[in-house]
C-alpha cells in the first residue's frame, strides 16, 4: 500500500474524475427530471427503515463493547438512564429526573416507572444497581474507568437510587447517555448470547444478528415511549465500501446512509436528501505515546507541524469539516480559543530541527494501523507524504474497524493508527479517555502531571460557567503537549431517501438515533 503514496498535489486527478462522476450524474438528473417528483402522505406505522454503515459493531454487550460507534447498533436496543438530545444536551431517559447532592457528594437518579426489558422482567433500582455494578466489573469492560467515581449505590425505593461518588463528577450524567448508562435485562448478564443478540428496553427488540452483514430489529410494542419506534422494522447493515452505499441508496435497496464529503453532489443530483453537522468526532493519528519515538514532546510537535491540514480538507473533503489541532469544534464549550484551530502551523523546517532536538535527525519509522475503509487509502497516503517530507516514515496496516478496537486499543499490537475518534457525549470523557491514564482509548497509559490535574479539575467542577474554563484549561494543555495528532473535524454526512422523516443530525457525528424517524407513504409519482 506504501508503494504509491504520492502526495496532496497528485489530487489533480481526483478532481478530475469527481467532476466527471458530476457531469454524468448531473447528466442523468437532467434525463430523468421530466417526470413529476412523487409525493409522500401519512407515516407507514408498518415500514421498514433500511440504513448501511462504513463501520460494524464488537458487540451487543454495551459494557464490553470497545468502539463508540456501536453505538448506533446499540441505540435501537437499549435505552440509557439519560438520554441526549442533537444538540448534546442531557434529557430524561430511564431516569425521569436526577440531581446532586450538597458539592455533588452524590447523584441522585428518579426512574421513569413501568418500564419493562424486552424479557418481561421490570427495571427497577435494583436491575439499574446491578447494571452499574456489572459495568464496572465485568472482565473486560471498556466503560469501568468511567464510573470510577462512583463509590456505592444506595436503594432508597423502587423509583430511587443515590450514587454516592468518591468525588464530585460533572460528567456523569452525560456518561450515563453512552454505553455506561446502557441497561441489560439482568438475567441475559451471563448469557453466552449477548455479544450477538442485546436484551434491552429500548424502542426496538434485536432479532437477528450476522456478523459482518446486518442487524435486525422489531417494534417492542411495550415501550414506554409509544412514538419512539415510527417503524416497524429497522434494518442496520454493513457496508464498507462508500460508492456501494451510496449506489444501493440511488436504487431503493436503501432509505439511508452515511456518505463521505466526495459524494454530497453525487447524492444531491440523484433527489436525495443530504444533512451534514460538524461536530465532536475528529480524524487523527491516534498514538501509543509509551511506542516508537511517541513520548518525546518534540517528536509529537514536529509530526503536527508536518502536516498541511487544510489541504487535507480541501482535496479529500473538497472543503467540508474543519481543519484544526483540536479534538473539539469552535464555539464547543471545551474548544480553547487561546490555542485555537491553527497552533500548529506547517512548517517542515520547525519539524526538522525538533527532531533533530530528539536525536533523530534522520528521522524514524513506524508501524500505522488504516482501516479497510475507501476512504482512508487516499487519506493515508496524503498524511504518509507530508511525514515523509520531514524524514518520518509510516508503515500501513490494514485492518477491519472492529479489529482496530480489540489490537491497538485491547493489545496495543501497533504504534499508531489512522482512525476517526467517535467523540463522546461529555467532553471529560474525551478528555479522560485519550490522554490521562487508565482506560482503554489510552494505550500505554500515557499522560503529564499537568495534563492529569487539569482534566480532574474539569471533571469535579460541578458550576457551568467555571467548569468551561476548566475544561478550556485542560484543552489548552493538551494542545500545547501534542498529545494529539488531530487532522481534521469532518462533518457526520447523511443522505436519505425522500420519503424518510424525522432523521437529525447529531452533534456526536456519525452515531445517530432512529427514535421518531418514521418512512411515509408514497401517494402519486
Amino acid at each position: 500500500m506504501g508503494a504509491y503514496v504520492y502526495g496532496i498535489d497528485g489530487w489533480i486527478a481526483r478532481y478530475i474524475r469527481l467532476l466527471g462522476t458530476l457531469v454524468l450524474s448531473m447528466l442523468v438528473a437532467c434525463e430523468s427530471g421530466s417526470g413529476a417528483a412523487p409525493v409522500y402522505g401519512e407515516a407507514d406505522p408498518d415500514a421498514t427503515l433500511r440504513f448501511a454503515f462504513a463501520s460494524g459493531v464488537t458487540r451487543f454487550d454495551p459494557h464490553r463493547a470497545t468502539s463508540s460507534y456501536d453505538n448506533t447498533w446499540l441505540f435501537p436496543v437499549y435505552d440509557r438512564l439519560v438520554h441526549m438530545d442533537p444538540d448534546g444536551q442531557p434529557i430524561p431517559g430511564l431516569a425521569a429526573a436526577w440531581d446532586y447532592g450538597p458539592e455533588g457528594t452524590w447523584l441522585d437518579l428518579e426512574l421513569r416507572p413501568g418500564v419493562r426489558f424486552h424479557d418481561g422482567s421490570r427495571l427497577d433500582t435494583q436491575a439499574v444497581r446491578a447494571n452499574l455494578e456489572r459495568a464496572k466489573t465485568v472482565r473486560g469492560s471498556a466503560v469501568a474507568s468511567e464510573l470510577a467515581s462512583i463509590g456505592s449505590i444506595e436503594i432508597l425505593d423502587d423509583l430511587r437510587l443515590r450514587l454516592h461518588l468518591e468525588w464530585p463528577d460533572a460528567a456523569l450524567p452525560l456518561i450515563l447517555s453512552d454505553r455506561a448508562g446502557m441497561m441489560v435485562a439482568p438475567a441475559a448478564f451471563d448469557d453466552p448470547r449477548l455479544d450477538r443478540l442485546g436484551v434491552g428496553t429500548g424502542p426496538w427488540r434485536h432479532v437477528e444478528f450476522r456478523m459482518g452483514n446486518r442487524a435486525v430489529y422489531e417494534r417492542f410494542e411495550d415501550h414506554w415511549d409509544p412514538e419512539a419506534a415510527g417503524v416497524r422494522r429497522l434494518e442496520l447493515r454493513l457496508i464498507p465500501d462508500e460508492t456501494t452505499r451510496l449506489n444501493a441508496l440511488r436504487s431503493g435497496q436503501l432509505d439511508g446512509t452515511n456518505l463521505a464529503s466526495l459524494q454530497i453532489e453525487q447524492a444531491r443530483l440523484a433527489g436525495l436528501e443530504v444533512m451534514s453537522r460538524v461536530g465532536v468526532e475528529f480524524l487523527h493519528i491516534h498514538l501509543n505515546r509509551t511506542a516508537s519515538h511517541f513520548a518525546d514532546r518534540r517528536v509529537r510537535q514536529a509530526m503536527n507541524h508536518a502536516l498541511r491540514r487544510q489541504a487535507i480538507v480541501d482535496a479529500l473533503g473538497l472543503g467540508y469539516g474543519q481543519a484544526s489541532v483540536q479534538p473539539f469544534p469552535e464555539g464547543y464549550v471545551a474548544f480553547d480559543p487561546e490555542t485555537g484551530r491553527h497552533h500548529y502551523d506547517y512548517d517542515v523546517e520547525r519539524a526538522r530541527a525538533l527532531l533533530a532536538e530528539a536525536g533523530l535527525a534522520d528521522g524514524f519509522e513506524f508501524d500505522l494501523i488504516v482501516p479497510n475503509i475507501t476512504s482512508y487509502l487516499p487519506l493515508f497516503e496524503a498524511v504518509a507524504d507530508q511525514l515523509s517530507k520531514v524524514g518520518i516514515r509510516a508503515r500501513p496496516r490494514v485492518l477491519e474497524g472492529a479489529q482496530i478496537s480489540e489490537r491497538f486499543f485491547g493489545a496495543t499490537e501497533s504504534d499508531a493508527a489512522l482512525v476517526q475518534w467517535g467523540g463522546r457525549p461529555d467532553p471529560s470523557q474525551t478528555i479522560d479517555l485519550m490522554f490521562t491514564p487508565g482506560a482503554m482509548p489510552n494505550p500505554g497509559s500515557h499522560t503529564t502531571p499537568e495534563v492529569q490535574r487539569l482534566a480532574e479539575a474539569a471533571r469535579r467542577e460541578i458550576d457551568p460557567e467555571k467548569r468551561k474554563v476548566a475544561l478550556q484549561a485542560a484543552t489548552r494543555a493538551v494542545t500545547e503537549e501534542a498529545l494529539a495528532l488531530v487532522l481534521s473535524l469532518p462533518p457526520a454526512t447523511f443522505a436519505l431517501q425522500p420519503a424518510v422523516a424525522g432523521f437529525e443530525t447529531w452533534i456526536s457525528g456519525n452515531k445517530p438515533e432512529f427514535r421518531g424517524v418514521v418512512v411515509r407513504r408514497r401517494e402519486s409519482g
